[in-house]
């Protein structure tokens, strides 16, 4: 993910994240649909409205071989309802304009300026972008919402986030692609260990594969499976052990005991965060979720 982007979304991690379209500084006689910076303005369109599914079309080839859609989707959440309309209320007033582009066969370097706005300053009257207590409003509420949201762009009220960053494009067959090079990424395992019969836990992706900078999701589908309630947490297990300071673990449910009845069955989602200063050479590592019972 684009680290102004990142910047823009991550402190929103914890509710499921921000926004949509784009504004190009560039004239529309100078620029075709299929062009590099148009296709990178389309991805980021749908990258920042957490429309991964959109996204995902964007992507190029070679990538997606690496990465089903679905498994894409699932580990980066989507808007919905009313917080996904505040979100693109806010995407209209993203811009990019393009700074250098360097062509290289059939890909193309280019780097681009942006300006976005920071949805974290919206954050208290928009209830910290809870998307379920967003979609829980009455109808009315709802709209008074996005009439706030209105108001304090129209007053100039609202920061904008600016920077630069840089981006690969590859020219394909349907048009223009956005590289991401999944394949130079860090192949992420997930696996969990059990304390006895009475729990089944597993991860709902055994792996992933992610860049140093990608933030992603994976759940874990929890079952009580007996007749008594049980309390359980997690110990967090990295191997190669060099690597588990490199691994931010930005949420986790289990971290904390939770409470399961007979029976009962929950999906609790982990966000991670590859660092950039991850050790040179580690192409793979293993995280486990080591499950302890608290009575």
């Amino acid at each position: 993910m684009p680290h102004i982007v990142k910047k823009a979304l991550l402190l929103f991690l914890t509710v499921a994240v921000l926004v949509a379209p784009v504004l190009l500084w560039v004239s529309s006689d100078r620029q075709r649909s299929n062009e590099p910076v148009d296709v990178i303005a389309k991805y980021l369109r749908f990258l920042y409205a957490r429309d991964f599914r959109q996204a995902y079309r964007f992507i190029s080839a070679a990538d997606r071989e690496l990465k089903s859609q679905s498994d894409y989707v699932r580990e980066r959440g989507a808007f919905d309802g009313v917080a996904l309309d505040a979100a693109r209320k806010l995407s209209g007033l993203i811009e990019i304009q393009p700074v250098k582009q360097e062509m290289d066969g059939p890909r193309s370097r280019v780097k681009i300026a942006i300006k976005l706005p920071d949805a974290n300053a919206l954050s208290d009257f928009l209830l910290g972008w809870d998307e379920e207590k967003l979609n829980a409003l009455p109808a009315s509420e709802q709209k008074k919402l996005l009439a706030e949201i209105d108001k304090v762009v129209r007053e100039g009220k609202l920061p904008m986030i600016e920077g630069e960053e840089d981006f690969v494009v590859v020219q394909e067959a349907s048009g223009w692609k956005v590289f991401l090079d999944w394949a130079a990424g860090i192949q992420v395992r997930f696996a969990t260990v059990l304390p006895n019969a009475a729990l089944l836990a597993r991860p709902t992706i055994k792996e992933t594969v992610a860049r140093p900078g990608d933030v992603f999701t994976v759940g874990f589908n929890v079952k009580n499976q007996s007749t008594n309630e049980i309390t359980t947490r997690i110990i967090h297990h990295v191997e190669p052990k060099e690597m588990a300071e490199s691994l931010d673990l930005v949420e986790c449910a289990l971290l904390l005991p939770v409470r399961l009845r007979p029976n009962e069955a929950q999906t609790f989602k982990s966000t991670y965060m590859i660092r950039g200063d991850a050790p040179d050479g580690v192409k793979a590592l293993d995280v486990t979720y080591e499950f302890k019972l608290e009575n």
